[in-house]
């Protein structure tokens, strides 16, 4: 079995699936960025279901993470997770584009669009993107993206836009014929490309390995210290 962390989004999530491709396992948290508290948590559930379950001899083979971008502090906790898990198991570790995850989800979900956009909230007009087509697959990477954008003028009935920056999207593009999802990354959409790269023996380096944050993180000054 395979471990599937999402940690970039607003809630975690903790998946499991076969190296057959079945999904075995999912669960959510339950608070708004609540990583540092439930994660470990839901982390230690899914290694318990899994060494109860007779799947792949009740072991778990690897962990995959979504390498982000998304949530900087969500995507520290989730990498260190992984990596700690990595190392105590002495399993090896898959880095998972979680737009492509769920770029690929959207397009199962709504068959009749020929592209998808993702698009994560970046914070003021920012998003975070990525395009990939049904057929020829990434046609844009991840970028960041200050709304409005002439790529996303292109966009038309058969465009799906998907993650959690659409309402921005409407009120600063008129994009209204296009098709939207509003759904942000889950580790059950982790699984496919996850048993992929394993079987290819598609392995990060858990040594150098460092989340996507595309944005270097910057500490707000807390409102309690008065100057």
């Amino acid at each position: 079995m395979i471990i599937l962390i999402e940690s970039s989004a607003e809630f975690p999530s903790i998946g499991l699936i076969s190296l057959d491709g079945r999904s075995l396992y999912h669960e959510e948290g339950s608070g708004f960025h609540s990583h540092a508290e439930m994660l470990p948590e839901m982390v230690q559930r899914a290694v318990a279901f899994a060494r109860e379950s007779l799947v792949d001899g009740g072991r778990l083979l690897a962990v995959a993470l979504n390498e982000g971008p998304g949530s900087y502090t969500g995507l520290r906790i989730g990498s260190s997770m992984a990596k700690g898990l990595c190392y105590g198991l002495k399993i090896p570790f898959i880095a998972v584009s979680g737009f492509e995850s769920l770029a690929m989800a959207a397009l199962a979900k709504k068959p009749q669009c020929e592209d998808v956009w993702v698009l994560m909230d970046a914070r003021r007009d920012e998003v975070y993107a990525c395009n990939v087509h049904h057929k020829n697959g990434v046609v844009n990477p991840i970028q960041s993206l200050v709304l409005p954008h002439d790529l996303l003028r292109l966009a038309n009935q058969n465009t799906c836009f998907v993650g959690n920056a659409n309402e921005k999207l409407r009120r600063l593009m008129d994009v209204h014929e296009s098709q939207f999802w509003d759904q942000s990354p889950r580790a059950e959409q982790l699984g496919d490309i996850a048993v992929k790269k394993y079987h290819l023996k598609q392995f990060a380096d858990i040594a150098y390995f460092e989340p996507l944050y595309l944005k270097d993180f910057v500490a707000g000054l807390s409102k309690k210290i008065s100057l």
